[in-house]
């Protein structure tokens, strides 16, 4: 089958781009020819909050980078290069309204007698803008067929829209980073002292996402045990001076580890590797990274009880769930120091295996 993946990819970074690599990988092995059209323009430098659209640490393959994102005349060029192409499918993805009006109108120029695919990550941004909802439509209205990778995703899309053409399959465990180090080996990689537990937030730090909690919850954690840190991996995409601040109140600044910055790929496995406990304390979610990455480490995790990250906590038993307030969150984290948690790491190596790319790709190809 002849496939075209429209959507951002390397050297493009984050959780759009990886799963989008991900995805033409899992289509290659399985003897598929995939044409992969990229963004030459993505995000404005003005309207982008961080400090670097690109991950260049990473080698992959090309793509063809011809979108330009606010050029309508640019659409109407993709268009006329896909229908040349002649696929038999046609894969999007969509987790932002700002790009709606791109992939709607191009989908829409798009051959009807050409199959056409959305991946839904997110449906509604974080920060909740009224016109979503009918950038989302508009997007629905020019594809054939959508598949969410969580129910809290699809549930989100049946309150705005009515028309059943959608599925939620599942989020794929990542296979670009590599596989566990020893820990003894991480903690020094990263210049980490040995005798002490380590607790990670990563990621992208955003006020949904409930750092706030996490750092209030440290001088709690610390009561029953002392030698414990907190490692703060990830870019900010706001400011980030009320968490040192806060930190600097607490009076636990040598109980912190900020890096700062987006992680590299090659560097991920390091940071999971050397911890013992993943906190997810988001406050909203529409699902979770951080998770899949998680299970593939082997790195318990304690999450907050909301749409999106319970879920997949709770039914394949890798973790804790805790209530969003810095007492319930320090409870939970005590609870995974305190345990070897053989029974959580022997879940995730069986999770690992069902939530593959193989078997996502396998379930996705026979749905559509």
């Amino acid at each position: 089958m002849r496939i075209v993946l429209l959507g951002p990819y390397y050297p493009f970074r984050g959780g759009i781009s990886d799963t989008n690599q991900e995805l033409f990988n899992s289509l290659i092995k399985k003897g598929h020819k995939v044409d992969i059209i990229d963004f030459k323009l993505l995000y404005p430098k003005l309207l982008f909050p961080g400090k670097n659209q690109y991950e260049e640490s990473y080698k992959f393959f090309k793509s063809q980078k011809i979108i330009n994102s606010i050029n309508p005349i640019n659409w109407f060029f993709v268009a006329k290069k896909i229908n040349k192409l002649k696929p038999d499918l046609i894969i999007s993805s969509y987790w932002t309204g700002f790009l709606s009006p791109c992939l709607t109108i191009i989908n829409k120029l798009i051959d009807k007698k050409f199959k056409k695919i959305g991946i839904i990550h997110n449906s509604i941004s974080h920060e909740k803008r009224f016109f979503e909802k009918i950038l989302l439509k508009f997007y629905l209205n020019n594809i054939d067929k959508f598949f969410t990778l969580s129910q809290n995703v699809q549930n989100q899309i049946n309150k705005i829209y009515s028309y059943s053409k959608g599925e939620t399959l599942f989020h794929p465990i990542p296979e670009k980073y590599g596989e566990r180090v020893e820990k003894s080996i991480a903690k020094q990689k990263l210049n980490l002292k040995e005798n002490f537990k380590y607790i990670l937030f990563f990621g992208l730090i955003r006020k949904y996402k409930g750092l706030d909690l996490l750092i209030k919850s440290i001088p709690l954690v610390l009561k029953d045990n002392p030698e414990i840190k907190l490692l703060i991996a990830g870019e900010n995409y706001e400011s980030i001076n009320k968490y040192t601040s806060l930190i600097s109140e607490l009076g636990i600044s040598d109980k912190i580890i900020l890096k700062n910055n987006f992680i590299k790929s090659k560097e991920v496995k390091y940071w999971f590797s050397a911890s013992d406990v993943v906190v997810v304390p988001y406050k909203s979610a529409s699902q979770s990274g951080v998770i899949p990455l998680s299970i593939k480490f082997k790195v318990p995790i304690v999450g907050t009880k909301i749409e999106g990250i319970k879920e997949i906590i709770e039914k394949n038993n890798i973790g804790f769930l805790t209530e969003r307030n810095s007492n319930s969150i320090s409870n939970k984290i005590n609870d995974v120091l305190k345990d070897k948690n053989q029974k959580i790491i022997a879940n995730m190596e069986k999770i690992n295996k069902k939530l593959s790319w193989n078997n996502f790709t396998k379930e996705f190809l026979k749905k559509i």
